[in-house]
């Protein structure tokens, strides 16, 4: 699922009094995550280690993610690869071997998962 920039406005108006002090914030986002422990770095080392591909991290992982396995999207999807599954919870290896191996049983190979999502945005 594709992410949105958090963006925060705020409006500070004083009047010429000096005593009225008005301020408003707005936040545009699709998706709460809560921040990683781990740098996207680490991560993505550890994901490799565990047989993840690059192509699977830049074609899915980044798009879906961000590259933090402790994402959580709007509506309740989590992990790397943004998934209500159990492997979308857990140890960056066990997020991996779940994605390559969901991969692998619904579109055939890590390459086909990879074509899916990129033909329609979600895999």
């Amino acid at each position: 699922m594709k992410k949105f920039l958090l963006a925060s406005f705020a409006t500070l108006s004083i009047t010429a009094a000096g005593v009225g002090i008005s301020a408003s914030s707005s936040e545009a986002h699709a998706a709460e995550t809560t921040q990683s422990s781990q740098s996207t770095e680490s991560v993505h080392q550890e994901f490799l280690n565990a047989g993840g591909t690059e192509e699977l991290w830049q074609k899915v992982v980044l798009p879906e993610s961000g590259g933090n396995p402790d994402a959580v999207n709007e509506l309740g999807y989590q992990g790397l690869g943004q998934t209500k599954e159990s492997w979308g919870t857990g140890s960056v290896e066990e997020q991996t071997k779940g994605m390559v191996q969901y991969a692998k049983e619904r579109y055939g190979s890590i390459d086909e998962a990879i074509s899916f999502r990129e033909a329609n945005g979600w895999w």
